[in-house]
């Protein structure tokens, strides 16, 4: 009977344990702007979930970034910095998000291998480039980011 207790207790740590982890995001950011390449632009909207504890960011719904990708970001007093790089030619990954949307409207965006983006902490000001292999760019994004609440983030709620 004393093993018993002691094991349900011990998954009554567990599942605490484990939520807590879950609930560890601390910052939910949805931003709305533009993306402009080749004098084209189109509407472009990007919404993340970021943690401090390990400097990650999750993206929860975006058409400039795939959404579900955990990027890593560096804070500064001044901004937020992150970097998403695109898997090499000839590597598969889930590519519908760059072929299916950006090369229809901008077919230049197939030498595309980088993004960096940088939000300023102050005004939410988003700024990002989009860069090939050479690191020469090919477009620009451009947004506005909100601070929301866990209860305005997008399903799923962690």
């Amino acid at each position: 009977m004393n093993c018993a207790i002691r094991l349900a207790s011990l998954a009554g740590v567990l599942l605490i344990t484990g939520h807590a982890s879950a609930a560890e995001f601390n910052l939910y950011l949805s931003c709305e702007g533009k993306l402009s390449a080749g004098q084209k632009s189109k509407a472009a909207t990007l919404d993340l979930a970021m943690r401090d504890n390990n400097t990650t960011a999750l993206i929860q719904k975006s058409n400039v970034l795939p959404m579900g990708e955990r990027l890593r970001y560096k804070a500064s007093q001044v901004a937020y910095t992150l970097l998403y790089k695109l898997p090499l030619p000839g590597t598969e990954y889930y590519n519908d998000w760059v072929h299916g949307q950006w090369i229809v409207w901008q077919p230049n965006l197939k030498k595309l291998a980088t993004i960096r983006l940088s939000i300023d902490r102050q005004s939410g000001e988003l700024e990002g480039e989009l860069l090939d292999h050479n690191d020469t760019s090919l477009g620009t994004l451009a947004m506005a980011c909100e601070p929301q609440s866990m209860d305005e983030a997008p399903e799923p709620r962690f």
